[in-house]
C-alpha cells in the first residue's frame, strides 16, 4: 500500500509539472502568433504561421492527456493510464522528430526569411504590412533602405516610403534620414530567441515525458498487482468460509 501512495504521490506530481508545460507551450503558441503577426503578413511560406499554431494544438493536446492520466491514476483505472502511457509516447516522439527537422533546417530558416522579406518588398500588397513593420520596429528594408531603390516609386529612383523614416514625406529625401536598422536583422535576432526559448522548453517537456513514461508503467505494475493481491485474499477467504461450514 506505501508503495502505490508513494508511486501516484511521483505520478501526480510529474503529471502536474507536464499539465503546466502544456499551458506554458499553449501560451507560447498564443506569443509566437501575436508578437510578430506583421512579419507573417509579408512571409509567404505558411510554416511560420503553422508553426505557432502546431505549438497550441501540442499545448491543448497535452493538457488532455495530462486530465486522462489525473483520472485514470485517481479510479486506479488501468486502461486509462494505459492510454495515457500511449499518448505520452507519441508525443514524446513526435517532439523529437520535429527537433530533429529543426536543428537540421535551423540555417535554411534565415536564408528563407531573408528572401521573402525581398520578394514581400516587391508586391504592392504586402506594402501596408510593410509601413506598419517598419513604423512599429524603426527599420528600413531587408538589408538596408537601398532595397526600396526603385521599387517603391520606379520613377524616383531613391524614394522611400514615409514608414522608413518617421514622418510625412521624408521618403523623398532618400536614404539620407532614412533607419539605419534592417528589419531582416530585427526578425532574425527575434527567431534566434525563441528558437532558443522553445528548444529549452522542448528538451524539459522531453525529460519530463520520459519521466512519466517510467511512473505511469510501474504505477500500472503496481495497480496490477495489488488487484491480484486483493483478488487472491477474496479466494482465500471465500475458501476459508467454505471450509469452516463444512466442518
Amino acid at each position: 500500500m506505501n508503495g502505490i501512495k508513494c508511486m501516484k504521490t511521483t505520478f501526480a506530481v510529474c503529471n502536474i509539472l507536464f499539465f503546466i508545460m502544456g499551458i506554458a507551450a499553449m501560451c507560447i503558441g498564443i506569443y509566437l502568433k501575436v508578437s510578430r503577426s506583421d512579419f507573417v503578413e509579408i512571409l509567404q511560406s505558411k510554416e511560420f504561421e503553422t508553426s505557432s499554431a502546431l505549438l497550441i494544438s501540442a499545448g491543448i493536446i497535452v493538457i488532455v492527456v495530462a486530465l486522462v492520466g489525473f483520472i485514470g491514476a485517481w479510479m486506479n483505472n488501468q486502461c486509462m493510464l494505459g492510454l495515457y502511457f500511449i499518448f505520452v509516447i507519441v508525443i514524446f516522439a513526435m517532439e523529437l522528430a520535429a527537433g530533429i527537422i529543426a536543428f537540421i533546417y535551423r540555417k535554411d530558416i534565415e536564408v528563407i526569411i531573408r528572401r521573402e522579406l525581398l520578394e514581400g518588398v516587391k508586391k504592392d500588397e504586402t506594402r501596408s504590412a510593410w509601413d506598419k513593420l517598419q513604423e512599429k520596429y524603426l527599420c528600413c528594408g531587408v538589408n538596408n533602405y537601398t532595397d526600396w531603390y526603385g521599387v517603391y516609386d520606379i520613377h524616383n529612383y531613391k524614394t522611400l516610403p514615409d514608414s522608413c523614416c518617421g514622418y510625412a514625406g521624408c521618403g523623398q529625401s532618400g536614404g539620407v534620414v532614412a533607419y539605419r536598422i534592417s528589419c531582416y536583422e530585427d526578425a532574425k535576432e527575434w527567431i534566434i530567441d525563441n528558437f532558443y526559448l522553445i528548444g529549452a522548453a522542448g528538451v524539459a517537456i522531453g525529460v519530463l515525458q520520459l519521466l512519466l513514461v517510467i511512473v505511469s508503467l510501474a504505477l500500472i505494475c503496481f495497480i496490477r498487482k495489488e488487484k491480484s493481491y486483493k483478488d487472491y485474499r477474496r479466494r482465500s477467504a471465500g475458501n476459508f468460509g467454505s471450509g469452516i461450514q463444512k466442518l
